[in-house]
Order: structure tokens, then C-alpha cells, then sequence
């Protein structure tokens, strides 16, 4: 196992674009100004004393001092309980020091991971497998159960149908618009991916304005343009993963890049690097942007009241909603003693209660992974309606697979996307990827 996964600690990506790595400064508004974790009932983690680890990457903006407050008001309620947050820059260091910690026998006790990591970790044998935990004395109830959005909790699944995850932080996509133009010439926010491609049309002037930016990524990286590439496939029925193959080449996601091509051959779309929809919105070039939620303040941030900004649903396709979501889940690492798993389960269980999510919701820009945490923050989604909008977007949204490789594989094609759109035949250029792709996931990723 040791060997493996040390393996595994060869050529760790860089941070995935767009996943809401970093934290916006604290919202503003009265929600947000009066929003305070009350103080959490004792949970039980632990009759003697234990220490256990958390090593994540909420190390900047409001993440830092949002978890080390909630962690505080759980160690309060929790005496016998320390937990010691390792925070680190990015997610790229963030693996890269998991799997070490993982190949040298010491891994920490609970780490944020995404899909593909703790599909890689399992894998290996090196995590504990939450279903019995979730089922058993002091576990999660049914009805608890069901107040996680139906995709979020989804996704704390492998494809072996086991859990071996726990909701933590989350975001999913949104359309930002410039709502001063959309009122001028009288449309509305496109509900479909029809309708988007309507209103491009009428939005688009020459190479002055165009309709939206964005930017595939790259094989270290894919970026927002993938992901979005990726909500349109299942928005047409698609999917990315199944019958344990890659689907990138699928009928709906050739379909899904004729349609982006068609919207570059036009001069409706472009592409660019470095978040070019927030640029080209902000600079009034195009009139959407295409991007998580979590990137709100810095998309306001870039607009600087030139125009009202708002936010929309992502479209809907043929197939209904294919919103993707964001974000990570924490793991818990077989490596710990059961003192320190029982003491951990308790930490993961109180994140996750419906009073410290619109906490962290309100202090963070992510999304709460509970439905009635909005009950505790309807001042704040009042001031702050784009949450709202984001949060409902949870009833439909999708993980990525939960596979070994997944996302080096998902990196394989942001080159051939690119091509695609720019004119190449999409069949055979996401063909050739997809191949790609699925050498990628038989050797289990990196």
C-alpha cells in the first residue's frame, strides 16, 4: 500500500480553476453583520483526553478565522477534544503533503479531499469508510440524512457505493450578468442553454461585445470552461463517467462542444486564460460570465458598481439541470486510533449541523450543505440574494466522479475541447481524448 501510494504522490495537479479555493472577505449585509455560531451541546467525542488533526486549505480571506471559530465552539463543547487545524496555501500542497503524510505512515486524522484524492486513498486502503459511522450509535438519522442537498450527499459516495466521505465546503455554478444591458434590451436571464444562444445573438456586436469568456484550463488544470463543457453534457443527458469508462466522447458531449462552437465560430463566445469571464464582464466586453458561486466577491469586486451586477440559474438543456458541483469533502484516515475516529466523527457531524452551515455560509461565500440551514440566514440570503439563487441550484447539482485519475483524466481533454470549439470535428478530437482519458483512469491516476 505504502509503495502505491507514494506513487500516487508523483506529479500532484496544481489547483483546480474555479473550485472556490480561495475565500472572499466576509459578506456584507445585516445577515452577515448579526450571524453567530451559537455555542454547540456537548457531543460526547471522547470520555478521555485526544488530540486529533484537520489538515485542509481554508488558510486564507474568511475561511482561516470562520473554521477556527466553529473548531473553538466544538473544543468548548467537546473539553477532552483538541483538534489541531494544519492549514495549508493551496489545494496542490495540500495533496501533495496528504500523500506523503499517507506514504510515511502518519497521515492526519481527517483531510479535505476531493472525489478522485479519496477515491485514490480508499483505493490504498488508508481511510475509514463512514457508512457504519453514518448508520450506528451517535450516527446521522434518516431524516437527517435528507435534509442534505439530494447531490451533495451523492457525492460522499465511490462508485463501490460505499461512503467514504463527509460534506464540507461547497459551491456550484452561476450565471453572472450585467442586468444594466439584459434591461435595455429587454430580455431575461436565460432559463435554457436554447435561450442563452438566442440572446447571444441579439447581445453579440461585432468583435466590440460579445456574449461570455471562458477558459478551458489546461492538462495540469482544467479550468471553468471544462466545467461548464461538463454541465452541458448532463444538461443533454450525458455523463461524464460510466460503465467504468470516460463519457467524454459521448454523443451529448460532442453535442455540448458543437454547441460552444458555435457560438466561437459567431464571435458570440471567446476563449482566454486567467478567469476571462469575470475580465470581459467587468470591462463590459461580454454580458455574462459563466463561474461558481464562490468567485462572487471578486466578480463584484472587478464590476466596481459600473453596472448592476445580479446572478442567474445556470440554464437547463433538454435533459433538465446539469449544474456541477464544486468544492471538497473530508475523509477520515484509517491510520488514527478509534479514540481519535469517534473524536473526528464528532467534529465532521457538528461542521455539518444545520446552525454552524449558515455560519460558515455567511462568513465564506460557500454553500450550505444542509436545506434548513437557509432558516438560520434569511436576513443574510435577503441581503445577499445570489446565495439564495446558488443554494437552490444544490437541489440539482452534481459531484464529479468519485474515480481514481479522475481529474488528471478530465485534463486530458481541455486541450481537444479547445480545439473543438476553434473548428476542429469535435467527434474526433474529443475521441482521441477520451482514449486519453481512459488510459489515465486504468493506471489510476497519479
Amino acid at each position: 500500500m505504502r509503495r502505491g501510494l507514494a506513487v500516487l504522490a508523483v506529479g500532484v495537479l496544481a489547483l483546480l480553476a474555479g473550485c472556490g479555493g480561495g475565500a472572499a472577505p466576509a459578506a456584507t449585509g445585516s445577515g452577515a453583520a448579526t450571524a453567530t455560531a451559537p455555542a454547540a451541546a456537548s457531543t460526547g467525542a471522547a470520555a478521555a483526553k485526544v488530540t486529533i488533526t484537520f489538515m485542509e486549505a481554508m488558510s486564507s480571506g474568511t475561511l482561516k478565522p470562520a473554521l477556527a471559530h466553529l473548531t473553538s465552539q466544538f473544543e468548548q463543547a467537546n473539553p477532552n477534544v483538541t483538534v489541531n487545524l494544519i492549514a495549508e496555501p493551496n489545494y496542490g500542497t495540500l495533496r501533495a503533503k496528504t500523500l506523503a503524510a499517507i506514504a510515511a505512515g502518519a497521515p492526519p486524522t481527517i483531510a479535505q479531499a476531493y472525489e478522485s484524492w479519496a477515491a485514490n486513498y480508499a483505493k490504498n486502503g488508508a481511510l475509514v469508510q463512514l457508512g457504519p459511522l453514518v448508520a450506528g450509535a451517535g450516527g446521522v438519522s434518516a431524516s437527517e440524512q435528507a435534509d442534505f442537498w439530494p447531490g451533495i450527499w451523492k457525492d460522499t459516495f465511490l462508485p463501490d457505493g460505499k461512503q467514504w466521505m463527509w460534506p464540507f465546503n461547497k459551491s456550484d455554478y452561476v450565471v453572472y450578468y450585467n442586468a444594466t444591458v439584459l434591461k435595455q434590451k429587454g430580455l431575461q436571464p436565460p432559463a435554457t442553454w436554447a435561450d442563452l444562444a438566442q440572446e447571444c445573438k441579439t447581445l453579440t456586436d461585432g468583435t466590440k461585445v460579445w456574449c461570455f469568456s471562458m477558459d478551458p484550463g489546461s492538462p495540469a488544470a482544467p479550468a471553468n470552461g471544462t466545467y461548464v463543457w461538463t454541465s452541458l453534457i448532463r444538461a443533454y443527458g450525458g455523463h461524464l463517467y460510466a460503465g467504468g469508462q470516460a463519457q467524454f466522447a459521448s454523443p451529448q458531449a460532442v453535442e455540448a462542444a458543437n454547441y460552444l462552437a458555435a457560438l466561437y465560430r459567431t464571435g458570440e463566445l471567446q476563449l482566454g486564460t486567467n478567469y476571462p469571464g469575470q475580465t470581459a464582464l467587468a470591462a463590459g466586453r461580454a454580458e455574462f460570465d459563466l463561474s461558481t458561486v464562490a468567485g462572487y466577491y471578486y466578480v463584484k469586486k472587478a464590476v466596481g458598481g459600473k453596472f448592476d451586477l445580479e446572478v442567474a440559474p445556470m440554464p437547463t438543456g433538454p435533459a433538465g439541470a446539469g449544474n456541477t458541483l464544486q468544492g471538497t469533502n473530508i475523509v477520515l484516515f484509517a491510520k488514527s486510533t478509534p479514540a481519535q475516529q469517534q473524536a473526528a466523527w464528532a467534529y465532521m457531524k457538528f461542521l455539518t449541523e444545520p446552525a454552524q452551515q449558515a455560519y460558515w455560509a455567511q462568513h465564506t461565500g460557500y454553500l450550505p450543505v444542509r436545506q434548513s440551514a437557509k432558516a438560520d440566514m434569511q436576513a443574510y440570503l435577503t441581503a445577499n440574494p445570489y446565495q439564495g439563487i446558488a443554494a437552490d441550484e444544490l437541489a440539482s447539482a452534481g459531484g464529479l466522479p468519485g474515480v481514481a485519475g479522475f481529474t488528471e483524466a478530465t485534463g486530458k481533454v481541455t486541450t481537444a475541447l479547445a480545439a473543438a470549439i476553434k473548428g476542429q470535428p469535435a467527434a474526433a478530437a474529443l475521441t482521441a481524448a477520451n482514449t486519453a482519458a481512459n488510459q489515465v483512469l486504468q493506471a489510476g491516476g497519479q
